[in-house]
């Protein structure tokens, strides 16, 4: 792995004499560089970005055992496949547009999955972390549809970041890893909180949000990922507190969805410096749907049984 030295509290001048960080020397996760010479990255252990045989085995196990469920969360043939998304405003616009796609691709899917979005602008994680409040109850409501119930839901995306919309005080990048710590520990809690919430959930994909240095707050932004990487990784090394299943389950199954961090994003990605303009939208959708139809779990649930093959 090729290590980058760049400090994180590294700043420079903006053209308004306002101090910025220059994300020039921050790669993608990825790239599987090591930060600040000691932390590595890579989504999985090893700085790999491909999941342990061990644990995509128990996830291709898991998703096997997915099925349409009744309002009561019993096996029916009429009944439905649920993933619920929660989430900030850039977690909807990304969902939307990703059930857009779906939407199209309706032929391929099994007729009984639905995507239920219950992103809501204005709430990150601290917010979400708070398990109540309006993502919570946007998903009460939504799933409280008639034919629909919490005991549908059987798998989760959670798209979210640590940090408000915009850093309009420029204040600095808070300690890391401390920061990134806590952010791990409150991603658990919100995890264990659906898993007691919808009791046949049972996979869970976690996303980072996209570049953020328009938002002044890179790179905070770019380092949520360790905090997902880290969660991911105390599942994968059986780590109390991260069971997914058995009588000590406290978390879903785990998996990264599609990495979208990329400094190579110019304004003209953004429809304000904070949200994702459609083409940045495109490029999540692709990733998500190419990682979706292809990856040997997703596939068990998503696809119809004649799209599997």
């Amino acid at each position: 792995m090729t290590p980058f030295l760049l400090a994180a509290g590294a700043l420079v001048l903006a053209a308004q004499d306002k101090p910025a960080f220059d994300p020039s020397g921050l790669r993608p996760f990825t790239e599987r560089a090591v930060y600040m010479d000691k932390y590595e990255t890579g989504l999985y252990p090893g700085g790999k970005n491909d999941l342990p045989a061990p644990h995509r085995a128990a996830g291709e196990r898991l998703a096997a055992s997915l099925q349409p469920l009744d309002p009561d969360g019993k096996p029916s043939p009429e009944g439905k496949i649920l993933a619920l998304v929660l989430g900030h405003s850039n977690c909807n616009l990304y969902f939307s547009a990703l059930g857009r796609r779906l939407k199209q691709n309706a032929a391929l899917l099994h007729p009984k999955f639905e995507l239920v979005n219950a992103a809501v602008g204005g709430q990150q994680l601290p917010e979400i972390a708070q398990l109540q409040g309006k993502v919570w109850d946007q998903a009460k409501k939504l799933l409280s549809a008639p034919g629909s119930s919490d005991r549908q839901v059987q798998v989760l995306f959670l798209h979210t970041t640590y940090h408000t919309w915009k850093n309009q005080a420029q204040v600095p990048p808070r300690p890391f890893p401390q920061t990134m710590q806590q952010m791990q520990a409150d991603l658990a809690k919100v995890l264990r909180h659906a898993a007691g919430l919808y009791p046949n959930l049972k996979i869970a994909y976690l996303t980072s949000d996209g570049f953020r240095h328009f938002t002044g707050w890179e790179p905070g932004v770019w380092q949520e990922s360790f905090a997902i990487k880290w969660l991911i990784e105390s599942q994968i090394r059986g780590e109390k507190g991260s069971e997914f299943e058995g009588p000590d389950r406290s978390l879903p199954w785990l998996h990264w969805g599609p990495y979208i961090w990329d400094n190579a994003w110019t304004r003209d990605y953004f429809s304000d410096g904070v949200h994702p303009a459609p083409k940045a939208q495109e490029i999540f959708v692709d990733k998500y749907w190419a990682q979706l139809s292809s990856d040997s779990i997703s596939r068990a649930w998503l696809l119809a049984p004649s799209e599997r093959k």
